[in-house]
């Protein structure tokens, strides 16, 4: 009887620690998912008002909206994104596909952002991307990063996609 309940023992661990890092997996896949919406929605805002947005809830407030909400973050269960402001990737201001000329924005010193080594404070400016404020190892690696706080989501203007069509003048104002 002692043999059979440490076999069951066992097993009723492996099966734990197996739905225990399905779990994890798939809240990886989506904090991929919805860190490529909010990418695609900084396109989208972009392209419409001819700037990036300068708070992650203009996504959400902009008229036409480009998001339908902030979205939580998979790995803490709340919308506590954290910016990827324009200038920490390498990226720069470029004029819009169609000859739109971006509205002139503040670039960002190039320190590291809140929750990061060696922050020094809150950043601000134009965001062009978000990432997780968690720093745990991550199952799968992302980008060659293995670390969530590391997986950043960010649309990078000087990269065209072919699959979009350039923006057309910026809409009406009521």
């Amino acid at each position: 009887m002692m043999v059979i309940m440490a076999i069951m023992a066992i097993f009723l661990t492996v099966a734990v620690e197996t739905a225990s890092f399905q779990q994890k997996r798939e809240k990886e896949e989506e904090l991929i998912f919805r860190g490529n919406q909010v990418v695609e929605a900084i396109r989208l805002f972009r392209a419409r008002f001819g700037r990036f947005p300068i708070a992650l809830d203009e996504l959400a407030k902009a008229n036409p909206r480009v998001l339908r909400k902030i979205w939580n973050d998979p790995m803490t269960g709340r919308p506590d994104w954290v910016p990827v402001y324009l200038g920490e990737e390498g990226t720069t201001l470029q004029p819009l596909p169609g000859g739109l000329t971006p509205t002139p924005q503040p670039t960002p010193q190039p320190t590291p952002g809140p929750g990061t080594p060696g922050s020094q404070g809150p950043r601000g400016g134009p965001i062009i991307g978000v990432r997780s404020s968690v720093c745990d190892e991550a199952v799968k690696i992302y980008n060659g990063h293995t670390r969530y706080c590391e997986w950043k989501f960010f649309y990078d203007p000087t990269k065209l996609n072919p699959g979009i069509r350039p923006a057309s003048a910026a809409p009406p104002s009521p």
